[in-house]
């Protein structure tokens, strides 16, 4: 038996749809939904096409491939066997072709055996992941401790090098000027402003934006190819920052003024935990208005940033906003439409002198 592998990988959405997978967002080379291998409350699995083909990464996960990788490891497979390919064909309704697998060759018996010690590596690493994990989710309250105060606000507006003592309508053109050069190409839009001719509009140099009177609630925090329509990791050219938050350090997502108080007095400690133990480059802190902070942190180099991510979840740290250097954040001065209030800039740590 063998199928055509080539119109196979190009049939992502497709697979999705037949699944019973519901895409929450869709653009002509980019989705995004609901992770279908584990409980996901918010969409982190996206794919997007690469020269014809579909690749997928859910980031909490930590995993991603083709759509056959897909297959493979929602039914608890071997991503390189023959059933993970013919199970995927048979979802999309792709017949076997009657042509006969030809042997393997030397080098393909030893890339398949390199693959198999790949995936076993991952295997072990996400073991291992799960164990620090679990280790620090029953520690998290005594790790952030010496970091947390009730006068938090007031700490980081008096630790922040740029003075914060104008009105809020101001932070945005202020956190834009002191973390970005003028001939960056940032996003700014709504949340779904992507993928569509319009949206080229949402795609403007900081000097650009900075003209305007009024700025859009959201920004990406990576810098774009010049020309491009959509908000997808496969069009940033540099990442310059990672933004660290969490919705749910008080054990849920806060549900009242006095849960969201807290939740972001604990934000603030792990902020400085990453600043001050970690030693991460603080940039800005943003109230987003709603039940969190957001720390956006100079890029660290790999390693630092693998190790980072090792520890998230145990730490409650949202892995998906770290890695997406795309994803639409809220900008300093816009209305949360949940609470009605603005968010607003705590500090900033200009790198643009």
């Amino acid at each position: 038996m063998s199928y055509d592998l080539d119109r196979i990988k190009t049939m992502l959405p497709e697979y999705l749809e037949r699944s019973g997978i519901g895409i929450t967002k869709r653009a002509a080379s980019h989705v995004e939904c609901h992770c279908p291998l584990h409980q996901d409350g918010t969409p982190s699995f996206a794919a997007d096409l690469v020269a014809g083909v579909w690749l997928w990464k859910c980031w909490p996960c930590g995993v991603g491939g083709t759509v056959i990788d897909l297959h493979a490891d929602k039914n608890g497979i071997s991503r390189s066997c023959h059933d993970a390919i013919k199970g995927t064909a048979e979802v999309l309704g792709i017949p076997d072709n009657g042509k006969s697998l030809p042997p393997m060759t030397t080098d393909q018996r030893r890339a398949r055996a390199a693959m198999n010690a790949a995936q076993n590596a991952e295997r072990l690493e996400q073991e291992n992941a799960e164990r620090i994990t679990d280790a620090l989710k029953g520690r998290r309250v005594d790790i952030l401790a010496p970091f947390l105060s009730s006068s938090w606000r007031a700490d980081f507006w008096d630790d922040s090098p740029t003075i914060l003592d104008g009105p809020v309508e101001d932070d945005a053109r202020l956190f834009i000027r002191g973390l970005f050069n003028p001939e960056d190409v940032l996003w700014l839009g709504d949340q779904f402003d992507s993928g569509e001719a319009s949206h080229a509009e949402n795609f403007r140099t900081a000097c650009k934006w900075l003209r305007l009177g009024n700025l859009p609630p959201r920004i990406a925090p990576g810098i774009f190819k010049s020309g491009v329509i959509s908000r997808s990791d496969s069009n940033l050219i540099r990442s310059p920052f990672i933004v660290i938050e969490s919705d749910d350090l008080i054990g849920h997502k806060p549900t009242d003024d006095n849960e969201r108080e807290e939740n972001k007095r604990l934000c603030a400690a792990l902020i400085c935990l990453c600043r001050d133990r970690l030693k991460l480059t603080l940039r800005a802190v943003i109230d987003t208005g709603g039940k969190s902070l957001h720390g956006w942190f100079d890029r660290p180099s790999d390693d630092a940033l693998k190790a980072l991510l090792s520890i998230s979840q145990g730490l409650a740290i949202d892995k998906g906003v770290v890695t997406r250097a795309s994803n639409p954040l809220r900008l300093p001065g816009c209305v949360h439409k949940t609470t009605g209030r603005k968010a607003r800039l705590h500090f900033l740590n200009s790198n643009t002198f």
